[in-house]
């Protein structure tokens, strides 16, 4: 018996086995998601553009990857597919038609601009679960405003190291230094 089988119980056994999830997660956000789904059994299929998706190109000179990328992508498959050409979208509409997720966490309106939004991939799998990530949501005054962990933090006032310190505002560090 090899070693994982004891970490992890059989694909059959989880409680998302069975499922489809198309992964256009990218960063953080997205990738975490579905990584938790494989983790729970999901078939996920992590999809990306033909450059690869940002993080992917943080990879150091020489190197391919990063390790961020490689764990947030474990247990899961990979393409790439240009949704810029026809053939890329038709690919995906008959990815869409065996699947039961579509994840995203595009800035809003992306996946409507290159033709596969809700309103298209709806009627193609009308059972289809889309889930769409970002900062400050789909509506709202602040909607096309981009979004990450550290720039939540700023604009809430959680990324001020003084209210981390217990500190007020504009003192120095502890020990005078």
């Amino acid at each position: 018996m090899r070693e994982e089988h004891l970490l992890m119980p059989a694909v059959a056994n989880r409680p998302l086995a069975g499922i489809v999830v198309l992964d256009f997660g990218q960063v953080y956000q997205g990738p975490y998601a579905t990584l938790l789904m494989a983790k729970a059994g999901a078939d996920v299929i992590k999809i990306e553009p033909p450059q690869g998706e940002p993080l992917r190109r943080r990879a150091p000179p020489g190197k391919s990857t990063t390790f961020p990328i490689a764990m947030l992508n474990s247990n899961k498959r990979a393409i790439t597919l240009n949704l810029k050409h026809e053939r890329g979208r038709a690919l995906l509409f008959r990815m869409v038609e065996r699947s039961d997720v579509l994840l995203e966490n595009f800035a809003p309106g992306v996946m409507d601009r290159l033709g596969v939004g809700w309103e298209v991939l709806h009627p193609v799998n009308p059972r289809l679960v889309y889930a769409s990530g970002s900062g400050y949501g789909l509506t709202g005054p602040d909607r096309d405003n981009l979004a990450m962990d550290l720039t939540i933090q700023a604009v809430s006032g959680l990324g001020r190291g003084d209210r981390l310190s217990g500190r007020a505002a504009g003192q120095g560090r502890p020990g005078g230094r």
